[in-house]
């Protein structure tokens, strides 16, 4: 089923430069993906491209007071470019970049096809008071000390350090199908959004 949801994407062009890949792979005539989230060997990296510009904006760029690592290939493992359009999503596979593309329309025709199924997931993420810089939030949590920047704006956090609630969530896809035997299985999962969720008291 992978091979009827995904389609494999060059990365010739990676080694001249990173930054310059990803955007070219996030925005384009048919669709835009605005949110960057990398995984690598000194930490975790949000990012934002703004549409308008194509600039890619990163969480140790908002705030370059705090020790974030900086988006660079050398240390890079993976990075999930997404939005409500799709997910591009690349990684480091016995020392060769690979990259794959899975695009909301073509998941929509095979949900209408009933070929896959679609188990929505809201995942809770850290961070119970929030400072705002550009467009992104720097997130902390409680007493812990953690803190990271996310790429969103807007949110009601407290300031208050014994309120615990966590506005952000982590908006995930995860598509399944069965097979000859009827067994469902989940096959493939991609971020779609960051978004928050309103406290309700």
């Amino acid at each position: 089923m992978n091979q009827d949801l995904c389609q494999e994407l060059s990365t010739e062009t990676i080694e001249k430069s990173l930054e310059n890949w990803l955007k070219q792979q996030a925005i384009t005539q048919d669709y835009q993906l605005c949110y960057v989230l990398a995984h690598a060997e000194d930490g975790v990296i949000w990012g934002n491209f703004e549409v308008e510009s194509g600039i890619l904006k990163t969480s140790n760029q908002a705030f370059p007071e705090y020790d974030f690592p900086a988006l660079r290939l050398s240390t890079l493992q993976q990075c999930r470019i997404f939005g409500e359009a799709g997910e591009i999503l690349l990684w480091n596979s016995n020392s060769t970049w690979r990259s794959r593309l899975i695009l909301q329309s073509q998941v929509s025709e095979l949900l209408k096809q009933e070929k896959i199924g679609l188990i929505p997931e809201s995942q809770i993420l850290w961070g119970t008071q929030g400072k705002e810089n550009g467009n992104f939030t720097l997130l902390s949590d409680g007493s812990q000390g953690l803190k990271y920047a996310a790429p969103i704006t807007g949110m009601t956090v407290s300031q208050d350090k014994q309120k615990q609630y966590r506005p952000l969530r982590l908006e995930v896809h995860h598509y399944f199908c069965y097979d000859q035997d009827g067994v469902a299985r989940i096959f493939l999962s991609r971020l779609v959004s960051l978004k928050e969720k309103i406290y309700e008291s």
